[in-house]
């Protein structure tokens, strides 16, 4: 098979590729995503903002597919034990939404079918080479292995970067945080529907409404700290929760619905984020501790450039691709800067480790 485009990873950064270019141009596209959509993933709340940029990219029906409830506002102890509410209603922009994300995700990776592009659920990429002026992507899945031709790849594989790290670039890391994230039943039914956030000695936990009576929590914590919490299994996960004043409240009686996982969350840029003939996308080329709350609305926003740079290099051009490393780093600059005040504003555990290496 060949292409024009291999984008790799079906998360919202590698679906918005696939569909920028899809849309808009009348280059090939082949997006393969390792999953089916199967395990749960975090990352759930999502605001107003992303309505256009569902439009932009021909997904305005998902949200309506996808199982959705609303999401009112945010609510956090941070920095003392008063809980501290945001209404959306007073930001202009309308109200958010809390997501199921396997099925957000597999509708808009799903979308690039319909303006003709190619998509693979359940594929592993094995290996990438170049081959004349464009590259050879080893495909592997259950029905067999392919070797597929592109002249671009858009590395979309999340954090790890394993794309681009394996072509040499380097993930600039600044911090180890971690989430441990537990999906529980709620049986005395719906809580109210807002994110909340509260700080802990050993990190801070979050905790947002899903539907069908459902919530996410997790506990956002150094990966070595995490180690030393001894926390094995749900029953250590709630126990560790019921510590928490509000969070705790929230969750009375909530039954797990899976053990708990721990999924990347460290802050890192990656360098370069692109090079001859590739581009790294969302949070493969730069992600945000998630109290940043760029999340989604950032992955697709990433993912639409990465397509606009890979059209440009098909035209012979490369301006786009030129100002990129800069456009991320001013985007770095400003979150760093909004996160150290956010943090060192939590002034209750300054001798807890997690709390002592923010401050500074």
């Amino acid at each position: 098979m060949q292409t024009d485009v291999c984008v790799i990873g079906g998360g919202p950064a590698g679906a918005a590729a696939a569909l920028t270019l899809a849309r808009y141009t009348k280059h090939s596209v082949l997006l393969v995503e390792a999953s089916r959509y199967e395990a749960p993933r975090v990352g759930e709340t999502v605001s107003a903002g992303i309505v256009p940029l569902l439009s932009y990219l021909g997904a305005d029906t998902i949200l309506a597919d996808a199982v959705t409830v609303p999401s009112y506002g945010t609510a956090g102890a941070w920095g003392s034990e008063q809980l501290v509410r945001h209404d959306f209603i007073w930001t202009g922009r309308g109200q958010g939404l809390h997501l199921d994300r396997n099925r957000f995700d597999q509708a808009l990776a799903g979308c690039v079918l319909g303006f003709g592009s190619a998509l693979r659920t359940g594929t592993q990429v094995r290996d990438v080479a170049r081959q004349d002026d464009g590259w050879i992507v080893q495909l592997e899945a259950s029905d067999g292995a392919e070797d597929v031709g592109a002249r671009i790849i858009v590395d979309a594989t999340g954090r790890q970067a394993r794309i681009a790290r394996r072509l040499g670039a380097e993930r600039r890391v600044t911090d180890r945080l971690v989430g441990l994230a537990c999906h529980v039943d709620l049986p005395e039914g719906p809580v109210e529907q807002i994110t909340l956030v509260e700080t802990v000695p050993e990190g801070w936990w979050y905790t947002a409404p899903l539907p069908h009576g459902k919530a996410v929590a997790a506990l956002m914590v150094d990966a070595d700290l995490l180690r030393g919490l001894g926390i094995s299994g749900s029953g250590d996960f709630l126990a560790a929760l019921s510590v928490t004043r509000h969070v705790a409240a929230r969750l009375k009686g909530a039954r797990p619905l899976s053990e708990p996982r721990a999924f990347p969350a460290e802050s890192h840029v990656l360098h370069p984020p692109c090079g001859r003939g590739w581009i790294g996308a969302g949070d493969a080329a730069c992600a945000f501790d998630p109290l940043a709350s760029l999340g989604i609305g950032y992955a697709l926003t990433s993912g639409i450039q990465a397509a606009r740079i890979a059209e440009q290099w098909l035209r012979g051009e490369d301006g786009l691709a030129r100002a990129y490393a800069a456009d991320i780093a001013r985007h770095a600059e400003v979150y760093s800067a909004q996160s150290r005040e956010l943090y060192q504003s939590e002034r209750r555990w300054l001798d807890a480790p997690f709390w002592q290496r923010r401050q500074g």
